[in-house]
């Protein structure tokens, strides 16, 4: 028998200040406590669980560092609402840190999204369908409109998430997945695209491109048959070989500039 001990550190001691965090940490998480809600004041709030102030304090300090709870000097202590954008910041701030670029996003979301597509033939409600479609006509329809506001021939500005109505129809795809663990890792990702900077195509062109893009993509939707919908959304967002050329030298939050007219690496290998 191995006289290795069970256990490399010791089980931590949980101080009142933990168990009454964690206590009410459990509510917030269970929707006992809602965002914007406020917490009862220090002096009540050690009555209720018969601790000391110095307590509370320790406790609404480590409630604060979880970012579930925003203290308000000479106000209170406040629900926070939810951490999707602060985790989306922390997120891009450990990928650039890590030196991931544009392609290391484009290809996890290119293994996500088809699978995002399927569930949500699956298990979409028809309103959430037709949501989707209207959020995308929104986007055409902004899009449209800078182009009446800026003729000439500027270059496209394809799928972009920065793009408000293009983001929202993202999220109303993952949302509609009914799949939470889905929807929140697909904002994250829509939230950290940015749109590609396509060298020599007009606007107009950029327009038909997404134009076709989403006419297809929501089509597909409308199937509601999960395995041809997978298949064909993985085809739907393959990308010629300049894209993904620039999308490897590019840090992730920055812009690709994909030119068409340029040879791919493996070409200028051969050359």
């Amino acid at each position: 028998m191995s006289s290795e001990p069970l256990a490399a550190r010791p089980i931590r001691r949980q101080t009142l200040a933990d168990r009454l965090a964690e206590d009410i940490a459990d509510r917030i998480l269970s929707g006992a406590l809602k965002p914007g809600d406020s917490l009862p004041a220090g002096p009540e709030l050690a009555r209720q669980y018969g601790v000391s102030r110095a307590v509370v304090r320790d406790a609404t300090n480590l409630l604060a560092a979880r970012g579930l709870v925003d203290v308000r000097h000479g106000s209170g202590v406040y629900v926070t609402a939810s951490q999707q954008d602060a985790f989306g910041d922390a997120l891009l701030l450990s990928l650039r840190r890590a030196g991931a670029t544009a392609w290391d996003l484009e290809e996890f979301e290119q293994l996500l999204f088809p699978a995002a597509a399927a569930l949500v033939c699956e298990h979409a409600t028809d309103d959430e369908i037709v949501a989707i479609r209207e959020l995308a006509g929104q986007h055409l329809s902004r899009f449209e409109a800078r182009i009446a506001n800026e003729p000439g021939d500027r270059e496209a500005s394809p799928p972009n998430s920065s793009d408000l109505p293009f983001a929202r129809t993202l999220h109303a795809i993952y949302a509609a997945t009914h799949n939470e663990v889905v929807r929140q890792i697909g904002e994250q990702l829509a939230s950290l695209r940015r749109h590609r900077d396509w060298v020599g195509i007009s606007a107009q062109d950029g327009l038909e491109m997404d134009r076709a893009f989403l006419d297809e993509l929501i089509s597909i939707l409308e199937t509601r048959d999960p395995t041809r919908a997978k298949e064909r959304v993985e085809r739907l967002m393959g990308l010629p070989p300049q894209a993904v050329d620039a999308m490897k030298r590019t840090p992730i939050g920055d812009i690709p500039r994909i030119d068409l007219d340029l040879p791919t690496s493996g070409e200028m290998q051969t050359s």
